[in-house]
């Protein structure tokens, strides 16, 4: 004769102990999902005030570009490099060939003027360039009289040493 085999405890507590184990996460999980408290219309609210703020954000991003776009129309940049071996400093004309080396307050005083008259309306900035190569020029010295000489016009120099 066929018997049944004898009920375990084990059939029973398994699916019992999964099913405690899945309403323990959800347990865990609710803190995330909702709130106390949580008000159902104040997500419209707060959905308008995050579209109107991306408004804001688009219209700021709008007036940068073209702000950006206009410091290219406002400004004439003549690059000046310094040279690695020596820390002279030296210009780069297409009208003249060549390279010409800046020596004095006068050189640096009629680049000024030549590349004023070029630029017309536009503001003339002057940009040093560092050698890209670190050789110990140019020395502190010579950086002072270089700014020294473009004190009357916007100028910056570029070292990529400075860190």
């Amino acid at each position: 004769m066929i018997r049944t085999p004898p009920r375990a405890v084990t059939r029973f507590l398994i699916p019992f102990i999964d099913v405690l184990i899945l309403l323990f996460c959800i347990f865990l999980l609710m803190p995330f999902v909702s709130q106390p408290g949580d008000d159902p219309t104040a997500a419209p609210v707060e959905l308008e005030s995050l579209k109107q703020e991306l408004a804001r954000a688009e219209r700021r991003l709008a007036d940068l570009k073209n702000e950006r776009a206009n410091l290219f129309d406002r400004f004439h940049v003549k690059l000046l490099e310094i040279d690695r071996e020596t820390g002279r400093l030296y210009a780069f004309d297409p009208e003249l060939p060549g390279r010409q080396e800046i020596r004095s307050q006068n050189d640096a005083t009629k680049l000024i003027h030549r590349e004023r008259t070029r630029a017309g309306a536009r503001e003339v900035c002057i940009l040093l360039l560092y050698p890209r190569e670190l050789t110990g020029f140019p020395v502190r010295e010579q950086i002072d009289r270089y700014r020294y000489w473009f004190r009357d016009v916007p100028h910056t120099v570029d070292n990529p040493w400075s860190g």
